[in-house]
């Protein structure tokens, strides 16, 4: 009788803390990456899928991933994959991507080659090549979230300044920052469509301590005009990539997203859009490489885990 007791208050115990458990939800998905992914092409104008990478063999399921290489003169359409020591490679004179299972989680590598990129160094106005991974996530609203839960560890491999000198730190750079696109959702929301990009870095090879910048995405002639606010790095890890050691997130981001929120509010954006309208509808991480740079990140357990009220 005192065990079927003990049975049963441990059943009612595992239940009660089961029941209290905030339900949590991955606002990323896919992220071993086993679904492929839809490579887009060269223009952000034409952003269809023109062919498929499969690093680990066809699947039943539609890829979630997509890969933009804007603005690149070397398209990986048709490249096929070598695998070297376990680890699938798509490259050609431009990029290389990279995939290796390891138990859990896939680690992913992204270079560019700059000085093949580059005829010449970059001038003002003037496109530079992508190499992004990006995928729209599961439209999870923002007002029904208590955390926001971002891990990641990356590394940075190599990157080398090309430029020149005709090097022009407001010009030439390589930077890469997973960002997430915050936008009105609300059919009956006169805001409806209304954005902002809500910025996590990792690295810029002009500073190893990257500040909070906030300002108009410009630059080039498909720019969104719209908000954007990359955090400071120190709020998200310690040290800087620049080191080429591994860094490791693991933060709750929800309270730095609705402060960007206000922010943009703050600065004209967003006017008729309220927390309440608001969901991420995609993300993206990769390169950016606006200056003759070859560059290397390695990144994995990559995950975006929000807890609801």
């Amino acid at each position: 009788m005192k065990h079927l007791l003990y049975f049963i208050l441990l059943i009612t115990s595992i239940t009660s803390r089961a029941q209290n458990k905030p339900k949590q939800i991955e606002i990323i998905t896919d992220t071993r990456f086993m679904n492929g992914i839809g490579l887009a092409g060269e223009s952000s104008a034409h952003p269809e899928v023109i062919d498929t990478l499969y690093p680990f063999g066809k699947s039943r399921q539609q890829p979630i991933w997509k890969m933009p290489q804007w603005a690149t003169r070397y398209n990986l359409k048709g490249v096929k994959p070598k695998v070297n020591k376990d680890t699938v490679i798509y490259e050609n004179e431009g990029k290389k991507v990279s995939f290796l299972k390891i138990k859990n989680t896939t680690l992913v590598g992204l270079e560019v080659f700059g000085d093949n990129e580059y005829a010449k160094p970059r001038v003002a106005n003037q496109e530079w090549p992508h190499l992004l991974l990006e995928q729209r996530t599961n439209q999870t609203p923002i007002a029904q979230m208590s955390k926001l839960n971002y891990t990641i560890s990356a590394r940075l491999t190599h990157s080398a300044n090309l430029t020149g000198t005709s090097y022009d730190p407001g010009l030439h750079a390589a930077q890469v920052t997973l960002y997430l696109l915050v936008q009105n959702v609300n059919k009956t929301s006169s805001g409806l469509g209304d954005y902002f990009w809500f910025g996590l870095p990792l690295y810029d090879s002009r500073n190893e301590v990257l500040e909070e910048y906030a300002a108009q995405d410009l630059g080039k002639e498909d720019a969104t005009k719209k908000f954007i606010l990359n955090v400071a790095s120190n709020e998200l890890f310690s040290g800087s990539l620049h080191q080429k050691q591994w860094v490791h997130i693991k933060k709750d981001i929800y309270p730095l997203l609705i402060k960007a929120f206000n922010t943009a509010k703050a600065n004209g954006y967003l006017k008729t859009t309220s927390v309440d309208d608001i969901t991420i509808e995609s993300t993206n991480v990769g390169w950016e490489i606006p200056g003759t740079f070859n560059a290397g990140i390695q990144f994995q357990n990559l995950k975006l885990t929000a807890e609801l009220k």
